[in-house]
Formats: structure tokens, sequence, C-alpha cells
């Protein structure tokens, strides 16, 4: 009687990877391994997960093989006959593991990905040539969101200092009166003007008696 099979215990970043497809999945089969893999980590059997995913168990027990085999790149399906694109599973699955770790961790003296920083890695890495505009709309499509970084001075700044000046805000907020209306000249209508010499030299209108 064969043992049940299982996959290896996931590392943290490929739990992370894993968790981030399954909830935005790029497509169906993508979706379908995830689950997999994931419930195979969960210790479910190979039957109990076909049953889930509905599919053969032979599929199933492929799949969790091939991931033992390639890691998170086996969880996309093998390249079609033909050029392939070049946002393919592997191209995808390379801009996942490097967008979960430090840019430290790799090597890089920056510790911030940008668009451009990550095509650049994908290039060396796997020699696939991508715009930075094609990484920006893989990862928007696989569920993640990046943003200009802000600097962030919080460390430097002392908790009792802030927490007053927020309580010297709001007491400021709260003796502040409501501003009053401005005065306003009530308007007369003259009916004729005439300038004199006087009023001429020093740029004046007057009205006639």
């Amino acid at each position: 009687m064969s043992h049940p099979f299982f996959v290896r215990r996931l590392l943290k970043r490929e739990r992370k990877v894993i968790a981030k497809l399954r909830k935005n999945p790029p497509n169906v089969e993508v979706y379908r391994r995830a689950q997999a893999v994931h419930f195979s980590s969960q210790q479910l059997q190979v039957p109990q997960i076909a049953r889930i995913v509905n599919h053969d168990r032979s599929v199933v027990s492929r799949w969790l093989h091939r991931f033992e085999d390639e890691g998170l790149s086996g969880l996309w399906p093998n390249k079609s006959t033909g050029r392939p694109p070049k946002a393919d599973g592997e191209f995808q699955a390379a801009l996942i593991e490097a967008v979960e770790q430090n840019p430290r961790d790799l090597g890089y003296k920056f510790t911030r990905w940008t668009a451009a920083l990550l095509a650049e890695h994908l290039r060396c890495k796997i020699h696939v040539e991508v715009a930075g505009v094609t990484v920006s709309k893989t990862l928007r499509r696989l569920g993640y969101r990046y943003g200009q970084p802000k600097l962030d001075l919080k460390h430097r700044q002392d908790p009792k200092e802030v927490a007053r000046a927020k309580r010297q805000k709001r007491s400021d907020l709260k003796k502040r009166k409501p501003a009053t209306a401005p005065w306003h000249l009530s308007t007369v209508t003259k009916r004729n003007y005439i300038s004199t010499p006087a009023s001429a030299a020093a740029g004046l209108r007057v009205a006639s008696v």
C-alpha cells in the first residue's frame, strides 16, 4: 500500500505567494494549482484535493510533483507551442518571487522595487526583456498595488511632543470662533457724473449736485 503524498513544508515566501495567487489568480489554471499545493501542505490527500478543485487525481498528483520539482514556477501551465508571450508563467512566477523579497536579500544596494528595477532584474534572471509598463500591468493583474514611497520621519519624533501638539491643535480648533460676514458698502446709483479739475488730477469721479 502506497503512502499518501504531500508537498514539502512551504517556505514563508512561498506561503505568501500562494496566498496571493489564491486571492487574485491570473487565471483559473493557476488558481487550481495554488489551491492544490495549499491543501496538500495542510495534509489533505490527493483524492480530497481532486474533489475540491474538480479534477482527476492523476492531474492533481502531477501538479503537486511539478511543484516539488520546480517550486513556484511549477504553478503555471507549461508553455504552449508557438511563440510564447513575454509575460508568461515563468515571468509571472519570477516577478512574484522578486516582489515578495527585499532587494537587499538578492544582493542589490537599494531597498525598494520600481517597475524599471524589476524589469532589469527579470532580464538578468530569466533573460526576458520587458518594459516597465508590462511589469506594472502584470502586478496589477496579480493583485499587487504599489506607489511612490513617502518619506517617513516618525522614528525621529518625540512621542510626547507629538501628543502635546495634537492636544494643542484640538484646543485651538475648539476655541476658534466662526468667521463673521464681511462688511459691504451699500451701492448707491448716481445718474450723472462729472469730473472736476481737482478730482481729475486725483483720478477720481464725483457725483454732480
